[in-house]
């Protein structure tokens, strides 16, 4: 080989051994401001949507709400590998009174749901849908995709508080 071929050859080995060749300095250099401020508005967009449900997830799983009465009319069921996932269908009655609206009871079973079957619900706020007295897990992935998100929030900070310190150690 060439001189010069030996020369890239040893850049690149200190490169590879976290030396100081060019590549070293690149992976070391400024964070880019345009990616990390897309970055934080994506996952900004992202929190609002997790935390959108929480509350009313959390809700689901204490048990809080409006109580009544659900009366299942349809089940429906799709089978996926490994599991069946399955919507019943129906009508729920506030405890207090009240006109009937058609809704889903939240993961509910063939065994659960049976037509003219008479379940105790909670209303905890959501339009379409009421819970059993077992409540909601609904509340866990809202809370895994805020926990995410601050996790890239946190790794973005933690890079540029890097690139800062490596700056002002520098000059």
């Amino acid at each position: 080989m060439s001189e010069m071929g030996d020369a890239d050859i040893r850049d690149g080995a200190a490169d590879a051994r976290g030396g100081t060749g060019a590549g070293a300095d690149r992976a070391a250099g400024r964070p880019s401001p345009w990616f990390s401020a897309v970055l934080v508005v994506l996952v900004a967009l992202v929190a609002y949507v997790g935390s959108a449900g929480l509350e009313q997830g959390l809700r689901a799983a204490r048990g809080e709400g409006a109580p009544g009465v659900f009366t299942a009319t349809s089940l429906t069921c799709v089978q996926h590998p490994g599991h069946e996932s399955c919507t019943c269908n129906g009508t729920f009655t506030a405890a207090e009174g009240g006109e009937a609206r058609g809704v889903h009871l939240h993961a509910a079973g063939r065994d659960t749901c049976q037509e003219g079957a008479r379940i105790p619900a909670v209303d905890a706020g959501a339009s379409n849908r009421v819970y059993g007295p077992d409540g909601s897990r609904e509340w866990v992935l809202s809370s895994l995709v805020l926990a995410a998100c601050l996790a890239v929030v946190g790794g973005v900070v933690v890079n540029w508080a890097r690139y800062l310190r490596r700056a002002k150690a520098r000059g």
